[in-house]
Protein backbone atom coordinates (compact mmCIF):
# COMPACT_ATOMS: atom_id res chain seq x y z
CA UNK A 1 0.00 0.00 0.00
CA UNK A 2 1.37 3.29 -0.79
CA UNK A 3 -0.35 5.27 2.01
CA UNK A 4 -0.86 4.50 5.83
CA UNK A 5 -4.43 3.87 6.64
CA UNK A 6 -6.26 4.92 9.36
CA UNK A 7 -7.59 2.48 12.03
CA UNK A 8 -11.05 2.74 10.81
CA UNK A 9 -10.20 2.44 7.35
CA UNK A 10 -8.13 -0.56 8.03
CA UNK A 11 -10.54 -2.03 9.53
CA UNK A 12 -13.55 -1.33 7.25
CA UNK A 13 -11.32 -2.40 4.13
CA UNK A 14 -11.27 -5.89 6.26
CA UNK A 15 -14.84 -6.00 6.41
CA UNK A 16 -15.32 -5.35 2.39
CA UNK A 17 -12.80 -8.11 1.23
CA UNK A 18 -10.33 -5.22 0.51
CA UNK A 19 -6.56 -5.69 1.74
CA UNK A 20 -6.15 -2.70 4.18
CA UNK A 21 -2.53 -1.88 4.85
CA UNK A 22 -1.78 -4.25 7.36
CA UNK A 23 -4.07 -6.75 9.30
CA UNK A 24 -6.04 -4.78 11.88
CA UNK A 25 -5.97 -4.99 15.65
CA UNK A 26 -9.32 -6.26 17.36
CA UNK A 27 -9.55 -5.34 21.05
CA UNK A 28 -11.76 -8.07 22.58
CA UNK A 29 -12.47 -6.92 25.98
CA UNK A 30 -14.72 -5.04 27.50
CA UNK A 31 -13.30 -5.01 31.02
CA UNK A 32 -9.78 -4.90 30.19
CA UNK A 33 -9.22 -0.89 30.41
CA UNK A 34 -10.71 -0.79 33.94
CA UNK A 35 -8.57 -1.34 36.38
CA UNK A 36 -5.42 -0.22 33.60
CA UNK A 37 -6.86 3.58 34.50
CA UNK A 38 -7.25 3.07 38.46
CA UNK A 39 -10.66 2.13 38.31
CA UNK A 40 -13.62 -1.01 39.03
CA UNK A 41 -16.34 -2.53 36.63
CA UNK A 42 -18.73 -0.74 39.19
CA UNK A 43 -17.44 2.18 38.32
CA UNK A 44 -18.44 2.29 34.60
CA UNK A 45 -22.02 0.72 35.37
CA UNK A 46 -24.43 3.33 33.43
CA UNK A 47 -21.37 5.63 33.79
CA UNK A 48 -21.72 7.33 30.41
CA UNK A 49 -19.03 10.37 31.02
CA UNK A 50 -16.23 7.57 32.58
CA UNK A 51 -17.07 5.21 30.15
CA UNK A 52 -16.12 8.21 27.36
CA UNK A 53 -12.90 8.64 29.41
CA UNK A 54 -11.83 5.46 29.68
CA UNK A 55 -12.14 4.36 26.38
CA UNK A 56 -10.88 7.65 24.62
CA UNK A 57 -7.96 6.86 26.24
CA UNK A 58 -7.23 2.80 25.97
CA UNK A 59 -8.09 3.27 22.11
CA UNK A 60 -5.83 5.89 21.67
CA UNK A 61 -2.89 3.90 23.95
CA UNK A 62 -3.94 0.75 22.76
CA UNK A 63 -3.44 1.56 19.10
CA UNK A 64 -6.33 -1.18 18.31
CA UNK A 65 -8.42 -0.54 15.12
CA UNK A 66 -11.64 -1.90 17.13
CA UNK A 67 -12.99 -1.64 20.19
CA UNK A 68 -15.23 -3.23 22.51
CA UNK A 69 -15.92 -1.26 26.16
CA UNK A 70 -16.74 -1.86 29.41
CA UNK A 71 -20.45 -3.11 28.76
CA UNK A 72 -22.37 -4.58 31.39
CA UNK A 73 -23.13 -7.76 29.82
CA UNK A 74 -25.77 -8.84 31.69
CA UNK A 75 -27.58 -5.55 30.67
CA UNK A 76 -29.95 -7.89 28.81
CA UNK A 77 -31.39 -8.78 30.92
CA UNK A 78 -32.03 -7.23 33.97
CA UNK A 79 -35.18 -5.92 32.98
CA UNK A 80 -36.94 -9.19 33.17
CA UNK A 81 -38.94 -9.16 36.34
CA UNK A 82 -38.05 -11.70 39.03
CA UNK A 83 -34.76 -12.58 37.71
CA UNK A 84 -32.17 -12.78 40.29
CA UNK A 85 -29.01 -10.50 39.00
CA UNK A 86 -25.48 -10.59 40.84
CA UNK A 87 -23.37 -7.40 39.81
CA UNK A 88 -19.73 -7.83 41.66
CA UNK A 89 -17.70 -5.00 42.12
CA UNK A 90 -15.28 -5.94 39.81
CA UNK A 91 -16.32 -8.30 37.56
CA UNK A 92 -19.22 -9.11 35.18
CA UNK A 93 -22.65 -9.83 36.53
CA UNK A 94 -24.07 -13.26 36.39
CA UNK A 95 -27.69 -14.63 36.30
CA UNK A 96 -28.92 -16.32 40.08
CA UNK A 97 -31.91 -17.62 38.79
CA UNK A 98 -34.25 -18.58 35.41
CA UNK A 99 -36.86 -16.56 33.76
CA UNK A 100 -38.18 -19.46 32.03
CA UNK A 101 -38.43 -22.27 35.33
CA UNK A 102 -40.24 -24.12 33.12
CA UNK A 103 -41.43 -25.23 29.52
CA UNK A 104 -44.91 -23.99 29.98
CA UNK A 105 -42.65 -20.20 30.78
CA UNK A 106 -40.85 -20.86 27.58
CA UNK A 107 -44.81 -20.67 25.89
CA UNK A 108 -46.31 -17.88 27.79
CA UNK A 109 -44.12 -15.73 29.69
CA UNK A 110 -43.58 -12.28 27.87
CA UNK A 111 -40.35 -10.40 27.41
CA UNK A 112 -39.47 -7.06 27.03
CA UNK A 113 -39.90 -5.03 23.87
CA UNK A 114 -36.18 -4.00 23.87
CA UNK A 115 -37.32 -0.83 21.43
CA UNK A 116 -39.43 0.59 24.31
CA UNK A 117 -37.10 2.33 26.45
CA UNK A 118 -39.70 2.25 29.20
CA UNK A 119 -40.10 -1.22 29.64
CA UNK A 120 -36.18 -1.67 29.61
CA UNK A 121 -34.74 1.38 31.40
CA UNK A 122 -31.43 -1.13 32.50
CA UNK A 123 -30.82 -2.24 29.15
CA UNK A 124 -30.44 1.46 27.77
CA UNK A 125 -28.73 2.42 31.02
CA UNK A 126 -26.23 -0.67 30.92
CA UNK A 127 -25.85 -1.46 27.13
CA UNK A 128 -27.68 1.25 24.86
CA UNK A 129 -26.03 4.33 25.89
CA UNK A 130 -22.63 2.97 26.40
CA UNK A 131 -22.25 1.61 23.36
CA UNK A 132 -24.28 5.30 22.64
CA UNK A 133 -21.05 6.63 24.02
CA UNK A 134 -17.82 4.89 22.82
CA UNK A 135 -19.64 5.06 19.23
CA UNK A 136 -19.12 9.07 19.94
CA UNK A 137 -15.63 9.47 21.64
CA UNK A 138 -14.13 6.22 19.61
CA UNK A 139 -15.08 8.12 15.92
CA UNK A 140 -11.81 6.56 14.19
CA UNK A 141 -12.23 3.14 15.10
CA UNK A 142 -14.58 0.27 14.52
CA UNK A 143 -17.21 0.38 17.45
CA UNK A 144 -19.97 -2.44 17.62
CA UNK A 145 -23.58 -3.07 18.31
CA UNK A 146 -23.84 -6.93 20.19
CA UNK A 147 -25.66 -9.24 22.17
CA UNK A 148 -25.62 -12.43 23.59
CA UNK A 149 -25.81 -15.67 20.39
CA UNK A 150 -28.51 -17.67 19.72
CA UNK A 151 -27.78 -20.48 22.53
CA UNK A 152 -26.21 -18.22 24.83
CA UNK A 153 -29.85 -16.10 25.00
CA UNK A 154 -31.59 -18.82 25.32
CA UNK A 155 -29.40 -20.16 28.13
CA UNK A 156 -29.85 -17.76 30.30
CA UNK A 157 -33.52 -17.33 30.28
CA UNK A 158 -34.03 -21.20 29.96
CA UNK A 159 -30.74 -21.76 32.29
CA UNK A 160 -27.60 -23.31 30.70
CA UNK A 161 -28.03 -26.85 32.32
CA UNK A 162 -31.51 -27.26 32.00
CA UNK A 163 -31.10 -26.14 28.11
CA UNK A 164 -28.33 -28.60 27.37
CA UNK A 165 -30.66 -31.58 29.42
CA UNK A 166 -33.39 -30.33 26.74
CA UNK A 167 -30.91 -30.63 23.76
CA UNK A 168 -30.88 -34.34 24.48
CA UNK A 169 -34.02 -34.89 26.30
CA UNK A 170 -37.12 -33.01 25.30
CA UNK A 171 -35.47 -31.85 21.59
CA UNK A 172 -38.80 -30.27 21.09
CA UNK A 173 -38.87 -28.09 24.21
CA UNK A 174 -35.51 -27.32 23.53
CA UNK A 175 -36.22 -25.94 19.90
CA UNK A 176 -39.08 -23.76 21.55
CA UNK A 177 -37.14 -22.11 24.54
CA UNK A 178 -33.98 -21.79 21.68
CA UNK A 179 -36.80 -20.16 19.25
CA UNK A 180 -38.00 -17.29 21.46
CA UNK A 181 -34.18 -16.69 22.92
CA UNK A 182 -33.08 -16.34 18.82
CA UNK A 183 -35.70 -13.81 18.30
CA UNK A 184 -35.26 -11.87 21.44
CA UNK A 185 -31.33 -11.67 20.94
CA UNK A 186 -32.29 -10.40 16.95
CA UNK A 187 -34.27 -7.59 18.82
CA UNK A 188 -32.03 -6.52 21.03
CA UNK A 189 -29.52 -5.85 18.48
CA UNK A 190 -31.71 -4.27 16.36
CA UNK A 191 -32.58 -1.94 19.39
CA UNK A 192 -29.41 -1.15 19.41
CA UNK A 193 -29.24 -0.39 16.03
CA UNK A 194 -31.63 2.26 15.80
CA UNK A 195 -30.23 3.69 18.55
CA UNK A 196 -26.09 3.65 18.15
CA UNK A 197 -24.69 4.06 14.72
CA UNK A 198 -22.44 1.23 15.12
CA UNK A 199 -20.36 -0.03 12.42
CA UNK A 200 -20.71 -4.12 12.83
CA UNK A 201 -22.30 -6.72 15.68
CA UNK A 202 -20.27 -9.08 17.66
CA UNK A 203 -22.51 -12.10 18.37
CA UNK A 204 -21.23 -14.20 21.34
CA UNK A 205 -22.61 -17.75 21.44
CA UNK A 206 -19.79 -19.18 24.09
CA UNK A 207 -22.68 -22.08 24.50
CA UNK A 208 -22.46 -22.91 21.37
CA UNK A 209 -18.70 -24.24 22.13
CA UNK A 210 -17.61 -27.38 21.04
CA UNK A 211 -16.79 -28.16 24.65
CA UNK A 212 -20.45 -28.45 25.26
CA UNK A 213 -22.30 -29.44 21.83
CA UNK A 214 -21.13 -31.08 18.97
CA UNK A 215 -21.36 -30.30 15.48
CA UNK A 216 -24.63 -31.71 14.80
CA UNK A 217 -25.97 -30.02 17.41
CA UNK A 218 -24.97 -27.07 16.35
CA UNK A 219 -26.50 -27.36 12.93
CA UNK A 220 -29.89 -29.01 14.33
CA UNK A 221 -30.26 -26.29 17.15
CA UNK A 222 -28.51 -23.28 16.32
CA UNK A 223 -27.33 -22.72 12.25
CA UNK A 224 -30.51 -21.61 11.00
CA UNK A 225 -31.17 -18.81 13.66
CA UNK A 226 -27.86 -17.35 13.23
CA UNK A 227 -28.13 -17.03 9.60
CA UNK A 228 -31.43 -15.53 9.81
CA UNK A 229 -30.69 -13.36 12.44
CA UNK A 230 -26.92 -12.07 11.28
CA UNK A 231 -28.44 -11.57 7.14
CA UNK A 232 -31.56 -9.97 8.43
CA UNK A 233 -29.20 -7.45 10.14
CA UNK A 234 -26.95 -6.87 7.19
CA UNK A 235 -30.11 -6.66 5.00
CA UNK A 236 -31.96 -4.24 7.02
CA UNK A 237 -29.49 -2.06 8.62
CA UNK A 238 -26.22 -2.62 6.29
CA UNK A 239 -24.05 -3.91 8.96
CA UNK A 240 -21.77 -7.33 8.93
CA UNK A 241 -21.50 -9.47 12.40
CA UNK A 242 -18.25 -10.80 13.80
CA UNK A 243 -19.28 -14.39 15.29
CA UNK A 244 -17.67 -15.23 18.33
CA UNK A 245 -17.89 -19.05 19.79
CA UNK A 246 -15.81 -20.39 22.12
CA UNK A 247 -13.22 -23.60 22.42
CA UNK A 248 -11.73 -25.84 20.12
CA UNK A 249 -14.75 -25.79 17.26
CA UNK A 250 -12.45 -27.46 14.40
CA UNK A 251 -15.18 -29.69 13.64
CA UNK A 252 -17.91 -26.51 12.75
CA UNK A 253 -15.44 -24.66 10.43
CA UNK A 254 -17.83 -25.48 7.64
CA UNK A 255 -20.87 -24.51 9.14
CA UNK A 256 -19.27 -20.97 10.46
CA UNK A 257 -19.10 -20.20 6.56
CA UNK A 258 -23.00 -20.81 6.68
CA UNK A 259 -23.80 -18.43 9.51
CA UNK A 260 -23.87 -15.17 6.88
CA UNK A 261 -21.17 -13.77 9.01
CA UNK A 262 -18.52 -11.75 7.99
CA UNK A 263 -15.84 -12.23 10.33
CA UNK A 264 -15.35 -15.45 12.97
CA UNK A 265 -13.76 -15.16 16.04
CA UNK A 266 -11.56 -17.84 16.68
CA UNK A 267 -10.54 -19.43 20.46
CA UNK A 268 -6.79 -20.42 20.59
CA UNK A 269 -7.54 -24.06 20.95
CA UNK A 270 -8.73 -23.77 16.82
CA UNK A 271 -5.70 -24.42 14.54
CA UNK A 272 -5.61 -21.34 12.46
CA UNK A 273 -3.78 -23.19 9.30
CA UNK A 274 -7.14 -25.38 9.10
CA UNK A 275 -9.54 -22.66 9.61
CA UNK A 276 -7.96 -20.47 6.74
CA UNK A 277 -7.96 -23.71 4.63
CA UNK A 278 -12.03 -24.32 5.28
CA UNK A 279 -12.63 -20.22 4.98
CA UNK A 280 -10.48 -19.56 1.98
CA UNK A 281 -11.45 -16.07 1.48
CA UNK A 282 -15.53 -16.74 2.61
CA UNK A 283 -14.36 -15.57 6.11
CA UNK A 284 -12.16 -13.44 7.85
CA UNK A 285 -10.80 -14.46 10.83
CA UNK A 286 -10.34 -12.65 14.24
CA UNK A 287 -7.67 -14.12 16.82
CA UNK A 288 -6.64 -16.95 18.20
CA UNK A 289 -4.07 -15.32 20.83
CA UNK A 290 -4.66 -16.79 24.44
CA UNK A 291 -5.74 -14.60 26.35
CA UNK A 292 -5.19 -15.91 29.61
CA UNK A 293 -1.58 -17.54 29.02
CA UNK A 294 -0.48 -15.51 26.59
CA UNK A 295 -1.81 -11.98 26.96
CA UNK A 296 -2.83 -11.59 30.42
CA UNK A 297 -0.15 -14.06 32.13
CA UNK A 298 2.26 -13.56 29.20
CA UNK A 299 5.35 -11.22 28.73
CA UNK A 300 5.40 -9.06 25.40
CA UNK A 301 7.65 -11.33 23.76
CA UNK A 302 5.20 -14.32 24.56
CA UNK A 303 2.36 -12.16 22.94
CA UNK A 304 5.03 -11.68 19.84
CA UNK A 305 5.73 -14.62 19.18
CA UNK A 306 2.12 -16.07 19.55
CA UNK A 307 0.82 -13.05 16.78
CA UNK A 308 3.58 -13.65 15.05
CA UNK A 309 2.41 -17.40 14.62
CA UNK A 310 -1.34 -16.97 14.07
CA UNK A 311 -0.18 -13.93 11.02
CA UNK A 312 1.89 -16.69 9.29
CA UNK A 313 -0.93 -19.01 9.47
CA UNK A 314 -3.89 -17.21 8.89
CA UNK A 315 -3.02 -13.58 7.97
CA UNK A 316 0.01 -13.87 5.16
CA UNK A 317 -2.65 -12.82 2.27
CA UNK A 318 -5.34 -10.49 4.06
CA UNK A 319 -8.49 -11.57 5.87
CA UNK A 320 -7.08 -11.46 9.46
CA UNK A 321 -7.14 -9.37 12.93
CA UNK A 322 -5.21 -9.84 15.40
CA UNK A 323 -6.69 -10.91 18.59
CA UNK A 324 -7.46 -12.46 21.33
CA UNK A 325 -9.46 -15.90 21.36
CA UNK A 326 -11.67 -14.59 23.88
CA UNK A 327 -12.76 -11.62 26.65
CA UNK A 328 -9.07 -10.24 27.47
CA UNK A 329 -9.89 -10.17 31.51
CA UNK A 330 -9.28 -7.43 33.75
CA UNK A 331 -5.99 -5.76 34.65
CA UNK A 332 -4.29 -7.53 31.22
CA UNK A 333 -1.04 -5.40 30.71
CA UNK A 334 -2.18 -3.03 28.35
CA UNK A 335 1.74 -3.46 26.58
CA UNK A 336 0.72 -6.67 25.60
CA UNK A 337 -2.43 -5.63 24.00
CA UNK A 338 -0.05 -3.08 22.00
CA UNK A 339 2.14 -5.59 20.85
CA UNK A 340 -0.48 -7.01 18.65
CA UNK A 341 0.05 -3.58 16.64
CA UNK A 342 3.75 -3.67 16.52
CA UNK A 343 3.50 -7.25 15.07
CA UNK A 344 1.29 -5.42 12.54
CA UNK A 345 2.94 -3.26 11.56
CA UNK A 346 5.91 -5.13 11.02
CA UNK A 347 4.04 -7.09 8.07
CA UNK A 348 2.41 -4.20 6.12
CA UNK A 349 0.62 -5.92 2.81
Amino acid sequence: MEKEMTSKERAVAVFENRMPDRAPVCDFGNVAMVGQYGYMLKDCRGNVELTKKIMARWSKETQSDLVFGPVESKGIFMDLPGLDVKLPDDDQGSLKSNYFNTPEDVASKPLFDPFDQKECPNFYKYVVDIFKAEHEVCSDVMTPAWCEGVLTTSGFLRGIDELLMELFIEPDDAKKAISRGAEFSRQIVEAELENVDADYVIYTDPVSSADMIDDNTFKEFNLEHLHKNITGWKNKYGVDTMLHICGNTTSMLEDFVKTGAKVMSLDHSVDLSKAREVFDDKMVIMGNIDPVSVLFRGSVADVDRTAEKCFNDAGRDGGYMFGAGCAVPNHTPIENIVQMSVVSKRHPY
